[in-house]
């Protein structure tokens, strides 16, 4: 097995950083094809680094960072990758053989086969608009009459004779008016109109029927016969 030579250099404001074979042990730094076997890096933080076809043979990734790393075609032979993070490293090409997976995080892993490895994503707890999405449905209101009146009918000797219909409503997009059984005519929500009575000494009724969006409301009558 090749020696493997490792320096300790202290930076500014007392930052370590260790070096093997001049790779720098830290998060995205590229030293790919190089012996890193045997070294102890225990905990180290190897997140976006690349290590692409690294001689890691025996060596110590227990509790390492190696998340979103490179390790493809690298050398994994009684490697220590206990408790070690995987999340989403790639391990294509890679040599797999007697290493200490135990307690490692893979998730989003690839494979070294080229296949994603989930075994330890966790199952989300976040709810997507189409998860959720629902149509409120607001009940319409009802549409009421609240003023209803009728003026009297003066036949003096005609066989027919005017009544003045006038009304306001609630909730209303228009209104049906009807005298006895004759077809309805329409209006507006609210206003006046003039409907034709017979003149027969009968009372005759005039219904007035609000209606909305939502159908017809509770509809009002009232009677009128000749003075």
């Amino acid at each position: 097995m090749a020696t493997v030579v490792a320096i300790l250099l202290v930076g500014c404001g007392g930052s370590d950083t260790q070096t093997v074979n001049g790779c720098d042990i830290e998060s995205g730094t590229q030293c790919a094809n190089i012996d890193l076997s045997g070294a102890d890096l225990e905990g180290a933080d190897l997140s976006r680094a690349g290590r692409s076809g690294t001689n890691l043979e025996g060596t110590n990734l227990s509790g390492a960072n190696l998340s979103e790393a490179d390790l493809t075609d690298a050398k994994l032979v009684n490697t220590n990758l206990e408790d070690a993070d995987l999340t989403s490293a790639n391990l294509t090409g890679a040599t797999i053989t007697d290493t200490d997976l135990d307690g490692a995080t893979l998730c989003g892993t690839t494979r070294t086969d080229g296949t994603t490895d989930d075994t330890d994503c966790q199952a989300s707890t976040d709810t997507t608009a189409t998860d959720t999405d629902s149509t409120e449905t607001t009940e319409a209101a009802e549409a009421t009459v609240t003023s209803f009146d009728l003026s009297e009918l003066d036949c003096g000797s005609a066989m027919t004779g005017p009544v003045t219909v006038t009304w306001e409503t609630e909730n209303a997009t228009a209104v049906e008016i009807a005298v006895d059984t004759a077809s309805p005519t329409s209006g507006g929500p609210s206003g006046s109109t003039t409907v034709v009575v017979a003149c027969d000494g009968n009372p005759h009724a005039i219904t007035i029927t609000p209606r909305s969006d939502s159908g017809a409301g509770v509809p009002d009558t009232k009677e009128v016969s000749a003075s």
